[in-house]
This record gives C-alpha cells, sequence and structure tokens, in this order.
C-alpha cells in the first residue's frame, strides 16, 4: 500500500484503488451491495460515468487518470456478453468504477496538483468546507443522477463552467489546425499600411481564430484595414495594447497554438479549484497579477463595482499570491523604505551624491525615530551590512507610494498604492514594482471604498491625499482581497482572455497536472 492524497492505495489486477478508507465507508454503508451492475448485467450507469471520465478531459485533467482504459474495457466485455461474470469479478468491477467516481470527484474538488509542492508559492487559504464524496456518490447512485452529481465537485465560480466551454472549443481548433503549428519569426515592426513577407500568414492566423473573416485580398503582403479590424481584437483579447502595431508581444502572442491554450486553460482551471469559496462572499478585491488588474467586484464576481490597471512586481521581486483583508487607508503616506531597497539600491546613490536625499526627499532615521544628519554620516565607511539606520520619505506627490495607500496586512508587506510613475501604466507588461501593488486610479479606488463612510465624500478625500500630512482611515467592514495569478480566463460573454505568464509559472503546474499517475 502507499499514500495518495491521504488516502490509501490498494493495487488490485495490477490496477491502483486510491480511494480505499472512502471505499470501505461507501461500501460498509450499503452492506457492500453492488452499484455498478444490475442483475450481473451493464447498467447505464456505467456508461454514464465513463462519459464523466471522458469529459474530464474538459476540466484539464487527463481521462486515463480515472480507470479510462478498465472502464472502458468492462464495457466493452458487457456489450458483447460472452460470458456471465463471477462474484468475485463482479466485486473488482465495482471497486474500480466507484474509485474512478470518487478519484474525480476529489481532483474536481481540491484539484489534482499538490500546490504545497510547487517552487512558485500559493499562499491562498485552503477551503474550509470539507465534503463527503462517499455520501454523495450514495445520493447520486440512488436518484439516478451521476453527470450532475459532478457539478457539485465544481469550484463555485460562474466562470468555471465558461472556461471549461472554452477548452472544449480549443480541443477541436486543435483537430483542425494544421499538425505542426508553424513559429512565426519575430519580424520588423508592422503598422497599418506597411507591407512584409509575413503578412499572409500573420492574416491566416486572424483567419483561424476567427478574427476575421475571408475576403478578398487585393495586395497578399499589405497590413490592411480589414486586418487592423481582426488584430485590434486579437490584441485585446491577448491583454495587449489595442493599437493595432505587430510588435514582439503581438508577434509572442501570434505564436500561441490550439495545444498551447489547451495547457493555459487546463492550468488556470486548476487555479481556480484551489480558491476558497469564502471569497465570493459579498464584495471583495481581486488583484489579477498576470492581468495587472485590480477589480473590487460582487454578486460572485458577475458585478464590477470598481476597475483599475495595476503595476506588480517584477520577475524578480514577484508579487505573491496570497489572501488578506483590506483594514484601512492612509493617505498622504510617508514611505519606510525596505531595508533590501536601502541596501541594494539607495546607499550606492548617496555615497555617489549625498544631494540624491535632498532631491528625493528622503530623511535618514534611528531605529527610534530621531533624525539624522547626513553629514555627519561617514559615507565612505558605509557598507550596505553596516548602515544602522532606516530611511523615509516624506509625503507628497514626489512620494513612492503616491498619495494613498490601502492596506491589509499581511507577511509580505505588499500593498496597494498610488504612483507618481504614471506613465508606465502605457506599457503592455506591467511588471515593475518591488512587490507591492500600484494603482493608476487610486482616488477612485479610495472614493469607492469609502462609500457609506460618514465625512468622506470626493472632496475630503482629495483633501487628504494633497495635506501633506498622514491620515489613517479605518473602514467600517473589512474587505477580502484576493491576490492571484490567472492567464487565462472567459468573460461573461463567453469570450477568452489570454495574458502572458510573466512569472513562468504555468509549466510547472501543466508538469505536475498531466503527468499520467500509476
Amino acid at each position: 500500500m502507499e499514500s495518495t492524497d491521504g488516502e490509501e492505495a490498494v493495487v488490485i489486477r495490477d490496477l491502483q484503488l486510491s480511494q480505499y478508507d472512502q471505499l470501505l465507508e461507501f461500501y460498509s454503508k450499503r452492506g457492500f451491495e453492488a452499484v455498478w451492475t444490475k442483475n450481473k448485467r451493464l447498467s447505464s450507469k456505467m456508461e454514464e460515468l465513463e462519459k464523466q471520465i471522458e469529459e474530464s478531459k474538459y476540466d484539464g485533467f487527463t481521462p486515463l487518470d480515472y480507470h479510462l482504459t478498465e472502464v472502458k474495457s468492462i464495457i466493452k466485455e458487457f456489450r458483447e456478453g460472452n460470458r456471465e461474470k463471477s462474484a468475485f469479478e463482479l466485486a473488482y468491477i465495482d471497486l474500480v468504477f466507484s474509485d474512478a467516481y470518487l478519484k474525480l470527484a476529489v481532483d474536481l474538488y481540491n484539484g489534482k496538483v499538490l500546490r504545497q509542492a510547487l517552487k512558485t508559492g500559493w499562499r491562498i487559504l485552503q477551503k474550509k468546507e470539507s465534503l463527503n464524496f462517499a455520501e454523495i456518490l450514495e445520493t447520486a447512485i440512488r436518484e439516478d443522477k451521476i453527470a450532475e452529481s459532478f457539478r457539485l465537485f465544481w469550484p463555485n465560480y460562474q466562470v468555471y463552467a465558461r472556461m471549461r466551454e472554452s477548452l472544449r472549443a480549443y480541443y477541436v481548433l486543435e483537430e483542425t489546425a494544421e499538425k505542426k503549428w508553424s513559429k512565426l519569426s519575430n519580424g520588423i515592426m508592422l503598422k497599418p499600411g506597411d507591407t512584409g513577407k509575413q503578412i499572409p500568414e500573420l492574416r491566416d492566423r486572424l483567419l483561424f481564430w476567427g478574427d476575421i473573416k475571408k475576403y478578398e485580398v487585393e495586395e497578399s503582403e499589405k497590413y490592411d484595414s480589414a486586418m487592423l479590424k481582426g488584430l485590434l481584437k486579437f490584441q485585446g483579447r491577448n491583454g495587449l495594447n489595442q493599437d493595432g502595431v505587430i510588435g514582439p508581444e503581438t508577434y509572442r502572442a501570434f505564436n500561441e497554438s490550439p495545444k498551447d491554450l489547451i495547457k493555459k486553460v487546463s492550468v488556470n482551471l486548476e487555479r481556480l479549484r484551489w480558491l476558497p469559496d469564502t471569497v465570493i462572499e459579498d464584495k471583495f478585491i481581486i488583484v489579477n497579477i498576470a492581468n495587472f488588474q485590480v477589480d473590487y467586484v460582487q454578486q460572485n464576481g458577475l458585478d464590477t463595482i470598481f476597475s483599475s490597471p495595476v503595476i506588480v512586481g517584477k520577475k524578480y521581486h514577484s508579487t505573491p499570491i496570497f489572501n488578506g483583508e483590506m483594514s484601512y487607508i492612509v493617505f498622504s503616506p510617508t514611505w519606510t523604505v525596505p531595508s533590501s531597497i536601502t541596501r541594494g539600491e539607495m546607499i550606492p546613490k548617496i555615497k555617489k551624491d549625498i544631494n540624491y536625499l535632498r532631491e528625493e526627499h528622503l530623511k535618514i532615521l534611528t531605529y527610534s525615530g530621531a533624525e539624522v544628519d547626513p553629514n555627519t554620516i561617514d559615507w565612505g565607511k558605509v557598507t550596505s551590512k553596516s548602515f544602522p539606520y532606516i530611511i523615509r520619505q516624506t509625503p507628497g506627490l514626489h512620494n513612492s507610494l503616491g498619495l494613498v495607500k490601502f492596506m491589509f496586512p499581511n507577511k509580505y508587506n505588499v500593498y496597494m498604492h498610488d504612483t507618481p510613475a504614471k506613465t508606465l501604466f502605457s506599457k503592455d507588461i506591467r511588471a515593475f514594482s518591488h512587490g507591492c501593488i500600484r494603482v493608476q486610479k487610486p482616488l477612485e479606488l479610495a472614493e469607492t471604498i469609502l462609500a457609506g463612510h460618514e465625512g468622506w465624500d470626493r472632496e475630503k478625500i482629495l483633501e487628504a491625499m494633497n495635506s501633506g500630512k498622514e491620515t489613517t482611515v479605518m473602514l467600517n467592514k473589512r474587505i477580502p482581497v484576493v491576490v492571484l495569478y490567472l492567464t487565462f480566463w472567459t468573460d461573461v460573454m463567453g469570450n477568452p482572455e489570454i495574458r502572458k505568464d510573466i512569472y513562468n509559472r504555468d509549466e510547472e503546474i501543466a508538469t505536475a497536472l498531466f503527468s499520467l499517475r500509476r
């Protein structure tokens, strides 16, 4: 025996039954009565389960993980009806089908991949509710609702069902695509009206994805107006600036094949299975790192109250994946520079030019809060390991946190804040910070959050943001905040939304997700 997902794994006839404890509970309660056969004959429940196992590929799973080969073989034998099955064979058949059901149910509810083992952290709290899968199976058998019962294990997010349909569509497209999806070279930048040898192939890609319809082409190598309309759709779907310019990021998106997208959707379905249902209670704030966006939503994410582009952490200062609760807002914040930034970035600049401190409105303080005159420090002897002070930036437009920060205390010291570097929001890929989340529309976010807080209208918020003095406002009710990483989802209209895997996190999950169990 070996352990799998906390269950004892038993091998019978070279087939591993992984849900031993649940199987024992299930059959004990029903006096070891058979489930999947009727009068030693094929039951319709068996065929219904077979179909659900086959369709598990639209959940991003590998159907062979759920005894599909054995299930098909058993059903085939029954259909051929060459001989009557012995009591031992019938017992074995029942175990195979029940174990397949339970294993698929567990993976749908909890996810297949053990997230604690991932090199890239996932620190969002797990589901609090644990299901009794054996009881659900018993009910499904009694009410003859095998297919319907599997919906009970899906994440409680409507986007999950939409993403399954997107995955189904990509499987169809994979069958129609060329066997070898040729990679387009990252050629010259192309603008509407330009000509180039890549144009015919780019047009074919837009036709393949349905962004344009077939039309009479006057000049095959010209980037014409019909292509422009299709390209704008393509760029929007891939989270790129819809500027009609075919540059490096647009070429990269063009190179993603249906097979690549099948993997991408599968990985993100798994991520949804990891989310706790508690985050959909009432209103909540969701930051999708890969989408560079924050949304304040309600009604299971169907109603967006506020939305804004954000800037997230660089790859080597990646924004962590976690959840917390926003409890207060700080207007006109000071910025206490993290020691890592002090050592790695500021000390070298100060040693080069002490005026850097004055120009950036930075003060040097002791750990007890007393201000230190930088001219009294022997900077020639200062090293990154021997700096016994902290550096703090005064409030104002110059402050790296801008005019407001939104606090949801966590061990990563990550929060959302304004920024004076507004021009960075025009970039396709907005990974520039040291891990915190910079918001393009901080005034509007503060106004949305403080709606219903007496005395905090737009005028008062603007006054506090520009006062030059720190003001802390405690929220009447804490707001759940989820910082996650989704490189694919399907919107309420059924349109796929595809994003670049900026932190290269998809591949590790995909490898674990598609690895066959014994």
